[in-house]
């Protein structure tokens, strides 16, 4: 199985730790899916050639995550603030503002790039990468991903969107199942043949082909629950595609694989210390 990951890259800055960690989901998901097991993983989206920015492409480089259509651009890597609160849970706290590289340069796809894209089995975006409008020239040539997060999806862009992808992910968030199997169904109806709901430790929901699936979340002691989300979407891909979609076993392995990925900080690690800055 070959991914790849289109769009959102961010560092995610621990300042109780004083370190970054490179992430996005789309990052994520490559880098992940490839420590899964996939044969080949790719990332295509923006970097900065900052020091955080080219930390950020070695750590990928490093994790065999292939950059060759990837834009290095001048200027400053987008980062996210995480704190911690009184109980410990961490928190995002704000930014480092809007003159980045990533909030700053819109990614154009090309005939180049939109061939590369077709080399791969599974192409996984978010719709944080703000990407929509370029989604239906590449619907014909790869299994579309697409993860809408806890906040980014509503009935409007789902409908719009549904009809391109082969897999929607969403973070149930607060939902109740109830909402959770509404809007699942919804989805589907719109056109999305394979919808999968991460709860966090209430496991995940499956729907595909009016079939059901709950998957219970493993047990694990966590050092950082940030990217669990995307190492669930990662191994997921991976063995649906391998196994020719079998969802108990592709749910089961990305409930183990999930539960594992929350024994280091940051989404796949390699921290860069902020005092290099």
């Amino acid at each position: 199985m070959k991914l790849l990951g289109l769009g959102d890259s961010v560092m995610d800055a621990y300042l109780f730790q004083n370190k970054c960690y490179p992430g996005g989901n789309a990052v994520n998901v490559a880098v992940l899916a490839r420590r899964a097991g996939a044969e080949q993983a790719g990332y295509l989206g923006l970097l900065a050639d900052d020091a955080p920015g080219l930390h950020f492409a070695d750590a990928l480089r490093a994790e065999d995550v292939d950059l060759s259509r990837t834009r290095i651009m001048h200027g400053k890597t987008a980062c996210n603030y995480v704190s911690l609160d009184e109980t410990g849970d961490r928190i995002f706290t704000g930014n480092n503002g809007c003159d980045t590289v990533q909030n700053m340069t819109q990614l154009l796809l090309n005939l180049s790039d939109r061939a590369y894209i077709g080399s791969f089995d599974v192409t996984h975006t978010s719709i944080h990468s703000l990407l929509d409008d370029q989604l239906p020239a590449l619907a014909a040539r790869t299994m579309l991903s697409m993860d809408f997060s806890g906040d980014g999806f509503t009935h409007v862009n789902v409908a719009k969107l549904a009809p391109l992808l082969r897999f929607a992910f969403f973070s149930a968030a607060g939902r109740s199942l109830d909402d959770v199997r509404d809007f699942a169904h919804y989805a589907a109806a719109q056109g999305v043949p394979t919808v999968v709901f991460t709860m966090g430790m209430r496991g995940a929901y499956i729907l595909e082909n009016g079939v059901e699936h709950i998957e219970p979340a493993c047990e694990t002691e966590a050092v950082d629950a940030l990217g669990a989300g995307d190492a669930f979407i990662a191994a997921f891909l991976r063995n649906y595609v391998d196994t020719d979609g079998d969802i108990a076993r592709s749910a089961a392995a990305a409930s183990r694989f999930a539960a594992e990925n929350c024994g280091h900080f940051g989404a796949f690690g390699h921290p860069w210390n902020m005092e290099e800055n």
